[in-house]
C-alpha cells in the first residue's frame, strides 16, 4: 500500500506541474512588468536624442542668423546693440538652457603675420577674445586681405537633457565667421570712450615701427 500511496503521490505531483506549466493565467501581467521598463527608457532616449539634434540644429540656425545680421551693419555697433543680439538669440532658440556670446571682429597682421583681434565683446558679462586664443583656431578661420576684417561670432548653450538616459549634460559650441557686406569692418563703440577700428598702421598700409 506504501509503494502504491508513493507512487500515486509522485504521478500527482507531475500532473500538477505539467497543469501549472500550461497554465496562462496572468502571463499578460508578467510579461508587461518586465517588458514596460524597457519601453518607457527606449521612449525617454528617443525623446532625449531628437531633444539633442533639434536644439543642436537650432542653435545652428540662430547663430548664422546673428552672425549674418551683424555683417549689415553700416553704424557702429554698441554693447546694447550686442546684448540684444544675445536676447535675439535666446527667442530664436526657444532657450531654457544657460547661453553665451561673443562677437569679434579679427583681420590678418600682414607685419606679425599672424590673426589679431580689433574688438571683441563677450554678451553678460563674458570674457573678450585675446590674441593667444584667437590664433589657437587658425585651422577655422578663412584667408583674410590686407585691409579687410572679418566678424566671429561665438555661441554656446548649456545643454541638459529632460531625462538622464544616455546622454549627459553637454555644451553646443558654434564658431561662425562673416566678411562684413558692405564695409571693410564693423566698428565698435564702447559703453566709454573712442570707437575701435581697425587703423591703417593695423593692417600694413603704412610702417608701425614693429
Amino acid at each position: 500500500k506504501n509503494l502504491i500511496r508513493s507512487a500515486l503521490n509522485r504521478h500527482n505531483l507531475r500532473a500538477r506541474l505539467r497543469l501549472w506549466l500550461r497554465d496562462t493565467q496572468g502571463a499578460l501581467a508578467v510579461e508587461t512588468i518586465i517588458v514596460f521598463p524597457i519601453l518607457l527608457g527606449a521612449f525617454l532616449a528617443l525623446v532625449v536624442f531628437f531633444d539633442v539634434f533639434r536644439t543642436q540644429k537650432v542653435n545652428v540656425s540662430a547663430t548664422y542668423t546673428l552672425s549674418d545680421l551683424i555683417s549689415r551693419q553700416v553704424a557702429p555697433v554698441t554693447p546694447a546693440y550686442l546684448e540684444g543680439l544675445h536676447d535675439i538669440y535666446d527667442h530664436i532658440s526657444r532657450a531654457n538652457h544657460a547661453t553665451s556670446l561673443r562677437v569679434s571682429s579679427v583681420y590678418w597682421n600682414v607685419i606679425a603675420e599672424e590673426y589679431q583681434v580689433v574688438w571683441s565683446y563677450a554678451t553678460r558679462g563674458g570674457t573678450p577674445l585675446g590674441n593667444a586664443q584667437l590664433n589657437e583656431s587658425v585651422d577655422r578661420l578663412p584667408i583674410i586681405p590686407r585691409a579687410d576684417t572679418v566678424i566671429l561670432m561665438e555661441a554656446q548653450m548649456h545643454y541638459n537633457p529632460p531625462f538622464a538616459q544616455g546622454l549627459t549634460a553637454r555644451t553646443f559650441s558654434h564658431f561662425v565667421v562673416t566678411r562684413p557686406r558692405f564695409a571693410p569692418q564693423i566698428v565698435f563703440q564702447p559703453a566709454s570712450g573712442n570707437q575701435i577700428a581697425l587703423t591703417p598702421c593695423q593692417h600694413g598700409h603704412v610702417a608701425c615701427g614693429w
